[in-house]
């Protein structure tokens, strides 16, 4: 996926799909999305500021997206803080109440009617 040039539409999702592609590498950064997408670092910047985004708030806003996705398909909160690039359950759960006000367990609770999702059971 590549945005190579200025004249090119700005496509505000593809930018979204690589950096959720690159969370569980631990790349995520603006040096690794914009070698991925072709651009210069700046340039991104410039067309995310002209969405009114920084980086950081859009890598933020893909991270709780995703976040919320695995914690309704049942993934342990160790897994999905790895998945995120956190360093542990802690800061993830730190992180996600902050995003909701509630903790990943009262999320995964409240949209799934059940505390915990046993994967064996869900893959049967």
């Amino acid at each position: 996926m590549q945005l190579k040039n200025s004249e090119e539409q700005f496509d505000l999702e593809a930018i979204r799909e690589v950096i959720a592609k690159l969370f569980p590498t631990g790349h995520s950064t603006l040096e690794h999305v914009t070698n991925t997408l072709g651009i210069s670092p700046r340039t991104l910047q410039r067309r995310l500021a002209g969405n009114g985004l920084t980086f950081t708030q859009l890598t933020d806003e893909v991270r709780f997206i995703t976040a919320r996705q695995l914690i309704i398909q049942g993934e342990k909160l160790a897994d999905v803080a790895t998945h995120l690039g956190y360093a542990d359950a802690g800061s993830f759960t730190r992180a996600f109440e902050r995003w909701t006000g509630m903790s990943p367990q009262k999320y995964r609770k409240q949209f799934t009617g059940r505390s915990t999702v046993l994967k064996s059971r869900a893959k049967q």
